[in-house]
């Protein structure tokens, strides 16, 4: 073959192969837009069928990989376990992680991959996830967050602690980081011995409620423990209070937290008394804060 022919049937080819490629995505283009149709009017499962005949054609279209994660995410339903829900949150995982591997620069495949995470339940690689980008960078504030969402979301309060503290230490200056171990040692203190009977039993010699103390039973925290913690948490308030004096949700759990700690003395009614006493103190400034007696608590037993 003469060098100008071959040249020629090679230009051929080339074009021919150009040619093909326009018919193979303006086909999968023609499914995307079909899947469109389909999720618009809610039917989410066959919108997903024409997404999938779209990347079959030509895998790379970004909108076709965002949509198809996003139809799956419709079919989720959170904290289910059925095999069908499962399927659906691995089809939204997978399109949302080829979707970060396309376009980088999107934060929603990255943001929509945490979410369905969070959503499916899925603590374990959650947890994973973010115990790796603090071992790269150990003041990762976002990280720490998350894994503070992970923990408290998968009802590991001791790990929610631990990490909330840290997040404090790191964010001295933030009234609100602060005010947030308070929150998590009072929600400790109260799923942990400090509802129920001991919440309402009054400990003063002569009441007309007097009865014997109720009994904290096994995983409880009381006695000394309850009072280090509750202690602690009083401590982060009064920072928060110290950079945001007029801050009225730290007033607030002050007054519960006096009265989590006060469950600790139910032997000693007068150190009882006192914490009831500070409780019902705070209370009062967190009401002239412009909070309501729905969000704190009564003092109770007549103080």
């Amino acid at each position: 073959m003469r060098p100008c022919t071959a040249l020629a049937f090679s230009l051929t080819v080339v074009l021919s192969g150009l040619a093909n490629l326009g018919c193979t995505e303006l086909r999968a283009r023609q499914h995307a837009r079909e899947g469109n149709r389909l999720y618009q009017g809610g039917q989410y499962a066959l919108a997903i069928q024409e997404y999938e005949k779209a990347q079959a054609l030509y895998p790379d279209l970004v909108p076709v990989v965002l949509n198809k994660g996003l139809a799956c995410r419709q079919l989720l339903v959170p904290g289910l376990q059925s095999k069908d829900n499962q399927r659906a949150v691995d089809c939204a995982l997978e399109a949302f992680a080829r979707l970060e591997q396309l376009r980088p620069e999107d934060p929603r495949g990255k943001q929509l991959y945490v979410q369905t995470l969070f959503e499916a339940d899925r603590f374990e690689r959650l947890e994973t996830m973010y115990l790796e980008i603090l071992k790269k960078k150990p003041n990762d504030r976002k990280a720490i967050h998350g894994l503070i969402q992970v923990y408290v979301r998968s009802e590991r309060s001791q790990d929610a602690l631990k990490w909330t503290r840290e997040r404090a230490r790191l964010e001295a200056s933030d009234p609100e980081a602060q005010y947030a171990v308070g929150v998590l040692i009072h929600d400790l203190l109260f799923r942990k011995g400090g509802s129920g009977a001991n919440a309402s039993f009054d400990p003063r010699l002569g009441a007309e409620s007097q009865q014997p103390p109720p009994q904290f039973v096994k995983g409880d925290l009381q006695g000394a423990e309850r009072v280090r913690l509750a202690d602690e948490g009083l401590r982060h308030l009064d920072r928060a209070l110290a950079i945001r004096p007029e801050y009225g949700e730290a007033m607030a759990y002050k007054n519960l937290l006096y009265r989590q700690r006060a469950f600790a003395f139910f032997g000693e009614p007068e150190r009882w008394q006192a914490d009831m006493n500070a409780a019902e103190r705070w209370r009062q400034r967190a009401l002239a804060r412009g909070k309501t007696t729905q969000e704190i608590p009564a003092s109770g037993h007549g103080l």
